[in-house]
Parts: C-alpha cells; structure tokens; sequence
C-alpha cells in the first residue's frame, strides 16, 4: 500500500535538496490510473510531479525503466524544438528521480489549460491540434527508430477477440456476444495488404482528450508520453480524431477536416490514409475493449466502448463517412 501524502513529503525534500526549488504548497490532482499527479507551488510559480505507482510501471526493472527514461528525453528534445509540450526537468541527464526510499519521480514544467470533454472539441482547437500533431511526428523522424511494439497481426487480433467472445458467453453477455461476432467477422475480411504502406516510427500512443489541454486562443498542448514507442503514427491520428471528433453515434466530419488540414501543414497524409488509420486503431483496441468489465464499467473506458461498438456496427460503411477525408 502506498501512502500518497508519505510520498508526497518525500520528494518535496527530494525536489528541495536536489533542485534548489522551495515547495510552499501541492494540490493533488485526480487524473490517471494508479499513478499520483501534484501540481506544486513553488516560489518561482507552479510545477507538475508524477509519481510513478510501482504497481503500474515496475521501474525497479532496469528495462522498464529505460523505457520511461526514453520517453521523457523524447519529450524533453520536443519541447526544445518549440513543441506546444511541458519541459522536463533533469538531474546530471536523469528525467525519472529517486527518493531515498526508492519512490521514482519526474518533474515537469506546469502548463494551463482546460481538459477537453470527448468529442467536443471545438473546430479551432481540432485544427491546432493537428498542426500539432503533425509537427510532432515530424521531430519525431529525428529519433532513431527502435524495434516496433506493434505491427498488425491478424490471426493474433482473432485469437484475442476470441477469447474475448467466451468470455462474454460465459457471461451470458448477449449484446456484447453479438458485437464480438460482428468484430470478428469485420476482422476475417478486412484485406491486411492495405497496412503495407504505413509508415513506422515514433508515436504518442493515447492521444485522446485526458492527454490534451485547451487554451483560450485555440492553441493545444500535449501531456502524457508514457506510453510512447515505435509503431504506426497513424494511430495517433485515429486516435485524436475519434476522441474529439466522435460522439453519441454522431462523427462531426467538419472537426476531422480541421484536425486533418492541420496536420497536413507539417506532414504528408495522403487521401484514404484515415480509413486506413481508424482500421489498424480498430485491431489494437477491439481487443482491449470489447470485453465483458469494459461492456459494464461506467468510467473512462466506457467512453472507448461506445467508440469500438460503433466501428463495430458502422464498419462497412466506414469507406463512405470517411470517404472525404
């Protein structure tokens, strides 16, 4: 069991001792899974600290932490290139912090803005975030590519939604057992060729609106690289467009132009790259929501039900609602 307010008091003395910044005040901040956010103030103004929950990232294993200490330096070098992004801080080239009792840390420089609700974000916002985006993935070719965490895989998508379907019967599901069915057909047919020109290389990896913030004049920032790696960019396309622009069965097409504009500013996205996108976003996160505790959660993950559920049904005609973009 782990003590916020315990770890708290150790890395305010740990930031003190080692930074030379004097925390006067912290106000937790209820976002993330197990993980625990601060926003401290300092007496230079205010400063973000993730505590990494080692129930969640294991950074006591040397290659996990490696991982993490790679996505904060990525996210560190865009920062310096002007990406609307918060800067991290380090120790000696050191972006995760060790208090003596072995809590693992990153401090961050705070950034303002408002949290996003999905989709709703407004046209201007869409549009910056694309730019943002597409400027991003292009900083990113600077980094040298590691080996892909992922590739699409179709007989390993219909063994996992497979099991998703006993699962559900067992349940006695109905309306999930149904909605498995359809997504394991939808898989069967889909033509996994069309994947053979998507490029590789870095990507954020869950960039949805919890991972956004809004500013009055319609800029974007982008929070949370933890889960960064190499894979597919266009799943950060999918991805974003879908939360902002997707909701209650309603896809604003105007919203996905305006990401889509955006991020054609920066970086190439030929026509029909979209459909492409959304279908490999659909063989990654079929498998993760389209379960049964997903199928009866009232939480955040709701929210990718309801989306999978509607790429479920609405799947042969994705071609036409995406034709245009």
């Amino acid at each position: 069991m782990v003590e916020s307010n315990q770890v708290l008091e150790e890395i305010v003395s740990d930031i003190e001792a080692n930074f030379g910044i004097k925390v006067t005040n912290a106000h937790l901040l209820h976002k993330g899974w197990l993980n625990v956010k601060w926003r401290l103030t300092t007496v230079g103004g205010f400063i973000f600290v993730k505590f990494y929950h080692p129930d969640r990232y294991k950074l006591h294993l040397t290659e996990k932490r490696k991982k993490i200490e790679m996505t904060l330096y990525v996210q560190q070098q865009l920062f310096k290139s002007g990406l609307s992004c918060p800067e991290v801080y380090d120790l000696d080239g050191r972006f995760i912090q060790e208090t003596r009792k072995g809590h693992r840390y990153a401090v961050m420089g705070w950034v303002e803005g408002s949290v996003p609700e999905t989709g709703s974000i407004s046209l201007c916002h869409m549009y910056d975030l694309g730019q943002t985006t597409g400027r991003m993935h292009q900083l990113l070719r600077d980094i040298p590519l590691a080996r892909p965490a992922w590739e699409p895989d179709q007989k390993a998508c219909l063994k996992a939604l497979q099991a998703n379907l006993e699962q559900a019967r067992n349940a006695r599901n109905l309306p999930l057992i149904d909605l498995l069915d359809k997504a394991i057909m939808n898989v069967q047919w889909l033509d996994f060729d069309v994947f053979a020109e998507s490029p590789i290389g870095w990507l954020h990896w869950d960039l949805w609106a919890d991972n956004l913030l809004l500013h009055e004049n319609g800029a974007v920032t982008i929070v949370d690289f933890d889960r960064m790696d190499v894979a597919y960019p266009e799943i950060d396309i999918a991805r974003a467009v879908l939360s902002g622009a997707w909701e209650s069965e309603r896809f604003r097409l105007d919203a996905a132009d305006s990401f889509l504009k955006g991020y054609r500013e920066h970086a190439a996205l030929p026509e029909g790259t979209f459909l492409r996108a959304v279908q490999m976003l659909y063989l990654i996160e079929s498998i993760w929501w389209l379960r049964t505790e997903i199928h009866e959660d009232s939480g955040v993950p709701a929210r990718f039900f309801r989306e999978l559920e509607w790429l479920t049904q609405q799947w042969e005609r994705l071609p036409e609602i995406f034709c245009h973009i």
